[in-house]
């Protein structure tokens, strides 16, 4: 009978894990409660358990950046606040106490790695298959109109499930690396004809949804992760070499077929160099004479409003309105600023929401997490049977903190949810011991 309560409470547990991918694409009302229920069922089941371990130098960190987010909460909100046309004046304090519900969240998803009550198996088969998934319904978009439930697309662009927002690329870039490692479990690891088949096919509907979506960040960092791939998993290395070949000739054909995005890649191609151009003169002039387009202008306003509040930033759900207040002569004469809830950047949102000593922290939590995974994974021969269940998240961690791409804000629901899921796994991984197995 305890045996029977046992597994239907890990069953459970996992049901909710195996269904976050799916609540991306819900929506974030469902992905809320999701990850909710699954903190509600994780504390109900294990209590104050799951807070009882020894604190490693990772969860401190953690901690302080939880704390750090709800004082700096706390002073903007009644020191540093100054909009009255802002109907809720509670607004920056509230924000800032609903993000701890990640930090739970963190506890919560680290305990149950501790435990081994993770099913790996449908968690890597739930995740791969919600990439496939959204790439089917993408192709379906693009040669019928519609995708499988009446979305149309937009122009060059293809939503997919997503129908408003334009999100599809970055969730395959961000889902589709564990189909690879999926395979280990549907396959037998001897198989490896089969496997390198099954790869090549997925991967090949992938990267041609990711195209088609339009998402250009993403797709270059699908590439990166692909290269990353090829560098750690020897058996995946004909494949991808083969899939590079592929692309090339996929990727000639279809922007010559195809004007519209033909003009959006060269459109991507040459704001890339005005970027780099206008970073070179950030650097070493300081002062900017000109912003070409709307990615140095979003970098230009990220630094300007940081500039406003630089130790402490102005708060969560301040930047518009910091934005707003920005004078600058230089921006004026090209357009203004480009105020949006955020300024595209993970970087340059948390230096202007948590100030200078926020970005502090989340860099050297960041860096932290980066530097124990490269010496488990490279330097530590205790973890190589675990090797093929960490790599995933580490590389998707390595991805999603990547400096130099646009980002949707740091503090949205989707995007926290995804990096602290992420971050769970890799410390929770990093500190299990025992073997894992593809049982």
């Amino acid at each position: 009978m305890n045996s029977d309560i046992f597994f239907s409470k890990t069953f459970l547990i996992n049901l909710l894990i195996i269904f976050i991918p799916f609540s991306f694409i819900a929506g974030n009302l469902i992905l809320n409660l999701n990850i909710l229920l699954l903190i509600f069922f994780g504390l109900f089941f294990h209590g104050f358990e799951i807070f009882r371990n020894n604190l490693s130098k990772i969860d401190k960190i953690i901690i302080i950046l939880f704390i750090y987010i709800v004082a700096n909460g706390v002073f903007n909100n009644f020191f540093n606040f100054n909009f009255s046309e802002y109907e809720n004046k509670n607004i920056i304090l509230i924000k800032s106490l609903l993000f701890s519900r990640f930090l739970i969240l963190y506890f919560v998803l680290k305990f149950l790695i501790r435990k081994n009550l993770i099913n790996y198996k449908l968690l890597f088969f739930s995740f791969g298959f919600s990439a496939l998934f959204v790439s089917i319904d993408i192709i379906i978009q693009y040669y019928f109109d519609k995708d499988m439930f009446g979305f149309e697309g937009v122009d060059r662009r293809l939503s997919g499930p997503f129908g408003d927002e334009l999100i599809a690329g970055s969730f395959i870039q961000r889902f589709f690396i564990f189909i690879p490692f999926s395979l280990y479990f549907l396959l037998k690891p001897d198989r490896k004809f089969s496997i390198q088949i099954a790869f090549l096919f997925t991967l090949v509907i992938c990267i041609f949804a990711a195209f088609l979506a339009g998402n250009r960040i993403p797709l270059v960092l699908l590439f990166f992760t692909l290269g990353m791939i090829f560098f750690y998993q020897h058996l995946f290395r004909v494949v991808l070499l083969l899939m590079l070949i592929i692309s090339i000739g996929c990727f000639s054909y279809l922007t010559k077929k195809d004007g519209q995005l033909q003009a959006h890649y060269k459109g991507f191609m040459m704001k890339s160099f005005q970027v780099i151009d206008y970073l070179k003169i950030r650097i070493t002039d300081g002062e900017v004479k000109f912003t070409p387009n709307v990615y140095t202008k979003e970098i230009e306003t990220g630094i300007l409003t940081w500039q406003q509040n630089k130790l402490f930033g102005g708060g969560i759900k301040s930047f518009y309105y910091n934005c707003t207040n920005i004078k600058n002569s230089t921006m004026d004469k090209t357009g203004g600023t480009n105020c949006n809830t955020h300024p595209h950047n993970y970087y340059l949102e948390v230096a202007s929401i948590l100030g200078i000593f926020g970005l502090l922290i989340i860099t050297i939590m960041f860096s932290m997490i980066f530097v124990k995974s490269i010496k488990k994974i490279h330097f530590s021969e205790n973890l190589n049977y675990n090797k093929n269940f960490l790599i995933p998240f580490f590389l998707i961690f390595i991805i999603e903190i990547f400096p130099f791409k646009t980002t949707g804000s740091f503090f949205t629901t989707s995007n926290s949810t995804f990096l602290f899921i992420i971050i769970s796994f890799i410390v929770g991984l990093l500190e299990f011991k025992k073997k894992l197995t593809y049982e």
